[in-house]
């Protein structure tokens, strides 16, 4: 699923494997899809087992939570290795690249996700936040209208 184009913020809740379980049977009892299932958990076969721990994705409407970067794989790189030199949750990448149907290759271009939150401090001004976007001004103040530079507030950028 491209989750990138659908407005939603992705959390997910921890399942640990039953015996009889298979990735459809907790899809359907979660109310996702096998794909969703083995991108979230970077798996690269349908293959589970009895105590293995599964993240669930859950889906809530958050627009514009994301915007993505690319970056180029290099040598030697991996998902946990790429997080780590990003800064970002290695489920996360996992989630916006379809890693159950491709492995990391040098040169290869992966998506890595960057919130467009942002918490408001008390030295912030119009300035400084724009300056941390790429989008203008009046985009910045419509979407944050309610909760515009007040310390402590989340706003999008």
């Amino acid at each position: 699923m491209n989750y990138d184009n659908l407005g939603l913020r992705i959390d997910y809740v921890e399942y640990t494997v039953k015996k009889g379980d298979s990735l459809y049977t907790i899809a359907k009892k979660y109310n996702t899809t096998v794909s969703d299932l083995t991108d979230i958990n970077m798996l690269t076969s349908n293959t589970i087992f009895p105590g293995q721990v599964l993240l669930i994705p859950k889906y809530s409407s958050y627009e514009n939570d994301y915007y993505f970067e690319n970056y180029v794989i290099q040598p030697g790189d991996t998902i946990e290795l790429i997080a780590t030199k990003q800064g970002v949750d290695p489920v996360l990448i996992g989630l916006y690249n379809d890693f159950a149907t491709y492995k990391l290759v040098n040169g290869q271009t992966i998506k890595i996700p960057r919130s467009n939150s942002y918490v408001i401090k008390d030295t912030d001004t119009v300035d400084t936040l724009l300056a941390r976007s790429t989008h203008s001004a009046e985009e910045i103040i419509r979407a944050n209208a309610s909760d515009w530079l007040k310390t402590g507030n989340r706003v999008n950028l």
